[in-house]
């Protein structure tokens, strides 16, 4: 990959990484964080990475960065605190559709709600899902369809 084609990396795939990054975690500093670490990697691996694989490459990349941070991350908290996560709290009655599915979505597993995010969002097939997972293209359809019925369920419970 030349400098350009970095270069037109960046512009055309900041904001998916971002929102990605988002899908997998709340805190803006850490997916921040996450998406720069990654364009950086890009930039030091240039030239191994081929530029029409790049997206997938940086893609694979955040999520990796992601869950080293969250590990890291959920070990210090609970050695900190000696406690369990927190629970998930219902929504009000008087909620709107946007905010009944952001609820749906962070009700559901991380593997699932990445693996919906990558498919539905942001257009990627099974087996480029499967390589910036590290899962095969079955799993991967398995923790999309999931995901699905759990989002139905999930909303049906919300009357909506």
């Amino acid at each position: 990959m030349t400098g350009e084609e970095y270069n037109r990396n960046v512009d055309l795939w900041a904001d998916s990484a971002y929102r990605f990054a988002r899908r997998c975690c709340n805190d803006d500093e850490c997916c921040r964080d996450a998406v720069q670490d990654a364009f950086a990697s890009l930039w030091e691996h240039r030239r191994g990475v081929d530029a029409d694989k790049g997206k997938q490459w940086l893609m694979s990349t955040v999520h990796n960065r992601l869950m080293s941070l969250l590990r890291h991350e959920q070990s210090a908290t609970r050695a900190a605190e000696n406690s369990p996560p927190p629970r998930m709290v219902e929504p009000d009655v008087g909620f709107d559709l946007r905010e009944a599915i952001e609820r749906a979505l962070q009700s559901l597993p991380s593997v699932q709600r990445q693996c919906l995010q990558l498919c539905d969002v942001e257009g990627y097939h099974y087996k480029e899902i499967g390589n910036i997972l590290n899962l095969s293209d079955q799993q991967v359809q398995v923790y999309i369809f999931r995901a699905r019925v759990a989002l139905r369920k999930k909303l049906k419970e919300y009357q909506i």
